[in-house]
């Protein structure tokens, strides 16, 4: 089996992992439904409470993360071959039982973390422009008097990086041939998609709440480290 190397902040956060092998299988089960729905502080804190000993809601969310590092890693380095890392070379000081959970653990999630990372690969709708109109409905038959206020969006998205997003708006189609020009709309047809979106007000600052959290999270060490790991 090959081996792999982890950071010695990564290590830390798994010290977490020196308890009953019961209580480890609650922290595997955190990290794959991190994966697959994001983080449950409310989860973290009731584990945190459960154990004994010094242990805080941060402590639990900083050993779910490294858990998911760890499956990246072991992920990423398993060989074409299907050789996997050795997990009992890495943490030597573990129970065996607690070494029994991590490799079931790494062993069950690999197919599910192979797919994300292949999905992570294919080119994603990039938004290149945005136009927008606020839309204010004072009366209607049914209401003389009201306020609804609506903001309508149109969204252009694109799945090819540009230097100019631009040039994925204005095409010069002068001096084009036919050929040249189907091909043109063929490309366009593959890779360009417009979306028509209308909300309200509140939905709207809730979107633009969502998006800034989403921002400063994606800047945070813990998501680099994920990042990383997965390229």
């Amino acid at each position: 089996m090959s081996s792999l190397r982890l950071s010695q902040e990564e290590r830390d956060h798994l010290a977490l992992l020196q308890r009953p092998a019961s209580e480890v299988v609650e922290l595997c089960k955190s990290a794959f439904e991190y994966l697959v729905n994001g983080p449950n502080l409310d989860r973290y804190d009731v584990l945190a409470k459960k154990y004994t000993g010094d242990v805080n809601s941060e402590a639990v969310k900083q050993s779910v993360e490294a858990l998911i590092s760890l499956l990246i890693h072991v992920t990423t380095n398993t060989k074409d071959n299907g050789e996997q890392v050795n997990i009992r070379q890495m943490f030597p000081d573990l129970s065996d039982d607690v070494l029994e959970v991590l490799e079931q653990f790494v062993s069950s999630k690999r197919n599910f973390v192979e797919g994300s990372i292949k999905s992570a690969n294919i080119r994603a709708y990039r938004l290149i422009n945005l136009d927008w109109r606020l839309e204010v409905r004072t009366a209607s038959r049914c209401l003389l008097q009201q306020s609804n206020v609506v903001i309508t969006m149109k969204l252009y998205l694109h799945t090819e990086p540009k230097n100019e997003n631009r040039e994925l708006l204005e095409i010069d189609t002068t001096e084009r041939s036919e050929k040249e020009l189907s091909a043109m709309h063929e490309d366009q047809r593959r890779h360009r998609k417009d979306l028509l979106v209308q909300t309200d007000v509140s939905s709207l600052v809730h979107i633009i709440k969502s998006l800034e959290d989403a921002l400063v999270e994606s800047k945070t060490r813990r998501i680099k480290n994920i990042v990383d790991a997965i390229h």
